[in-house]
């Protein structure tokens, strides 16, 4: 009796597409080709299988300030210096922005992060209005809160 071989994880499937094609990171060729190749897929999905993502593909970290700071930071970058990743880019704020604000809101989740994803939303709606000057807004924004916990 033969064994059948067992099927792969998505995970899997991905880690061996980008490894048959000698990828290590994901930049706007291999994007092209993975999303392509694999419909609907998450950033997450290419982290879990050991792949570096560039931005903006990896999409708005927002774990922790620090991270999304430096997300949004990264972003606008691109949106200044990439006109044709523009709509890309706020699409991927609009999205976070959309998540962080229904985790702000959801009776599921204790109080103290609910009142963090509501900052980050806040953070990512100026980041919307005028991308040029969320990093400086940002270091104020940062400096303010700092006082408030002191």
């Amino acid at each position: 009796m033969a064994l059948s071989p067992k099927k792969l994880s998505r995970k899997q499937r991905v880690a061996q597409f980008a490894a048959d094609r000698g990828w290590k990171t994901i930049g706007a060729a291999e994007w092209e080709q993975i999303t392509a190749a694999f419909p609907g897929i998450s950033a997450s999905i290419l982290e879990d299988a050991c792949l570096i993502i560039e931005q903006p593909w990896r999409g708005v970290k927002q774990h922790t300030f620090d991270e999304l700071a430096k997300t949004l930071t990264e972003l606008a970058g691109i949106y200044a210096s990439r006109p044709e990743l523009s709509r890309f880019v706020r699409a991927q704020v609009i999205k976070a922005k959309d998540r962080a604000r229904w985790i702000s809101q959801s009776p599921r989740v204790d109080n103290e992060k609910r009142k963090i994803k509501a900052e980050m939303a806040k953070w990512m709606l100026v980041w919307l209005d005028d991308p040029s000057m969320f990093v400086s807004w940002v270091a104020r924004r940062r400096a303010v809160l700092l006082d408030l916990c002191d």
